[in-house]
């Protein structure tokens, strides 16, 4: 594998902030290759346990990628783009995964998008239910944190660890200098995607005039309205594999996105949860305004977004 046809740009978390649809929306860029695989945590390895324990956890201990001949051949396909990138949402969290990723390119860029923790924690939560692997109620998990973590459950399940951004950010400024990370927002990402996707085109050095499709909201949290609907939708069927050579792949994708979607619905968190979790994160948060120098008060509001 030639050099130069590695990653220049890593999108780096945080989960449930936005980075699959991210990561989609700059798929679509002419000048910028990603690869279909999300998730390869390929620079976060040494840092993992040698198997993730937690309900569904199978998932990343089987598809996250250890070889570096399996990671180079991701990018098989990206000679004559100009930026070449990976998204893997516990980039951000991992201690030394920058270091990993600078030894092999310290000129590489990266993006992470940030969201306030109250509802990224909860967003996190809803998408384990989403997915039949949380059982308890959001409050008990909370509890359970500490007790999962030294279980080795995957870091989706450290609903508040995830959420304290200051000294991960933090990490990345030091390793890549602040010029080489680029920090946006959740809240400003969903209010003007379209605006937020061209600061980042122009960040990454290409054609920031690029119109991409932004109509598409990927991996949306929730609780399934119908267990047996969602199922159907979002596991492989015999009608789903019957169908699958009659509708075009994008149009197929695009379907399936929009189908889930409709059959989610958003639940609230408890009022006196979120208060408590308000105070929780009030430091970091506070940290974190001194880290970025912007006004983080966006995240004093109730966001409504999956």
């Amino acid at each position: 594998m030639v050099k130069n046809l590695l990653p220049n740009f890593f999108i780096a978390g945080a989960a449930k902030c936005g980075t699959s649809s991210l990561d989609r929306y700059l798929g679509q860029h002419p000048q910028i290759f990603i690869p279909p695989k999300k998730e390869a945590h390929y620079y976060s390895i040494p840092s993992f346990p040698n198997q993730f324990k937690g309900p569904g956890d199978d998932g990343m201990n089987l598809y996250t990628i250890r070889e570096k001949e399996a990671y180079y051949e991701l990018f098989s396909g990206a000679e004559g783009y100009q930026a070449v990138g990976e998204s893997s949402v516990f980039y951000l969290y991992y201690p030394g995964t920058a270091e990993r990723i600078h030894r092999e390119n310290p000129d590489a860029k990266i993006i992470v998008l940030l969201r306030n923790p109250v509802d990224r924690a909860f967003s996190a939560y809803m998408h384990l239910v989403r997915d039949e692997r949380e059982s308890l109620s959001f409050e008990h998990g909370l509890e359970q944190e500490e007790k999962r973590k030294h279980m080795d459950f995957e870091p989706m399940w450290l609903y508040k660890e995830l959420g304290l951004y200051s000294n991960q950010v933090r990490h990345y400024f030091e390793v890549f200098g602040s010029n080489q990370v680029k920090v946006i927002l959740f809240e400003e990402f969903i209010r003007d995607t379209e605006a937020m996707v061209a600061e980042v085109l122009d960040f990454l050095g290409v054609a920031p005039e690029f119109r991409v499709d932004t109509s598409l909201q990927l991996n949306e949290s929730g609780k399934p309205k119908s267990r047996w609907v969602y199922n159907f939708i979002s596991k492989p069927n015999p009608l789903k594999e019957l169908v699958k050579p009659l509708v075009p792949n994008g149009i197929r994708e695009r379907l399936g996105i929009k189908a889930k979607s409709m059959v989610l619905e958003k639940v609230a968190m408890k009022p006196e949860t979120r208060t408590q979790l308000q105070a929780y994160f009030a430091e970091d948060i506070a940290k974190l305004e001194c880290l970025l120098d912007r006004d983080l008060s966006v995240w004093q509001k109730r966001s409504n977004a999956g």
